[in-house]
């Protein structure tokens, strides 16, 4: 299972490709998701119990690659103290026999709590920037043996842009 984010690029992060968009602060987004099968076939989540989490990250380039669609980072930090979610992060089921469900991204990405680093802006944009992976987490009773429960986390990238 795999998650795919119209008009978004590529990353790798720690191994794991991923989609990943680039948002401003003050922006906020209600994004489609559609769990389908290896055939596109929708899955049907009724069942399943959808959450969400948040990781940032320190990046100190961030280049684009338009011919492959891919976006590059150097050298990746994980912030610390993580600080708290963003209020309104939240997934939820739109449909479950359609396999739909949606993801809200705030339009405060960091919360406004000043718990992320203070990151001086550089031509509109911090340097280094903010990189935060937003984790899909899935539970759901296993096809096979109902009576054991299957976790998966499915991450998307989102870099944070201040304005």
């Amino acid at each position: 299972m795999s998650l795919l984010l119209s008009g978004a690029k590529t990353i790798t992060f720690a191994g794991t490709e991923m989609q990943c968009l680039e948002i401003y602060t003050g922006e906020a987004y209600t994004i489609g998701l559609n769990f389908t099968d290896a055939v596109g076939s929708a899955i049907d989540i009724s069942t399943w119990t959808l959450g969400v989490d948040v990781k940032y990250y320190s990046v100190d380039t961030v280049t684009y690659n338009d011919e492959l669609g891919q976006i590059d980072l150097g050298n990746i930090t994980l912030d610390s103290p993580q600080g708290t979610a963003p209020t309104g992060l939240a997934v939820t089921t739109v449909s479950g026999p359609a396999g739909t469900a949606a993801l809200y991204v705030p339009d405060d990405l960091t919360d406004g709590l000043n718990d992320r680093p203070t990151v001086p802006l550089v031509n509109g944009k911090s340097d280094p920037s903010v990189l935060a992976i937003i984790s899909i987490n899935v539970s759901r009773a296993d096809t096979t043996v109902p009576a054991n429960t299957n976790y998966s986390r499915e991450p998307l990238g989102f870099i944070v842009r201040y304005q």
